[in-house]
């Protein structure tokens, strides 16, 4: 299934009443932020444990830091802008960019983002699917 499925499917489950717990045991990375997109970002909510393991930070280390945290020298500022973009403008993106690990380490974040909605229908959380793009095309090449 593609990611941007995957992660509305995930987000769908939290606007169903589902807690974030829920999302603990998903082979999938999942990051979870607040709404609030302006400077200097939103923070960091929840990560489940593939998310852990995918960036090598454990939750404690994330929570309350926004995602620049995972950016260095070699994330694409402009891939960065369309994800803000895209998501003012239709509450969706997905792409692909540079991000480091805890040992700063370079790896090829694939990721879908997409709203969580409160009952109201406004959006108040951020819910990133992630995944080591090398690593899920050569499994995928198999």
């Amino acid at each position: 299934m593609p990611r941007i499925r995957r992660a509305l499917a995930y987000a769908g489950r939290i606007e169903d009443g589902a807690t974030f717990a829920a999302l603990d045991g998903c082979e999938d990375a999942i990051l979870i932020t607040e709404a609030a997109l302006p400077r200097p970002g939103p923070r960091i909510v929840y990560v489940n444990a593939a998310q852990e393991q995918l960036c090598g930070y454990r939750s404690g280390e994330l929570l309350g830091h926004t995602p620049r945290l995972l950016q260095g020298y070699d994330t694409d500022a402009s891939e960065l802008a369309r994800l803000r973009r895209d998501l003012e403008a239709c509450g969706r993106f997905q792409g692909e960019l540079i991000n480091y690990d805890k040992r700063r380490q370079e790896y090829v974040l694939g990721w879908a983002v997409v709203p969580i909605h409160d009952p109201a229908g406004v959006v108040r959380n951020w819910l990133s699917l992630q995944v080591n793009a090398l690593r899920e095309r050569a499994a995928s090449a198999r």
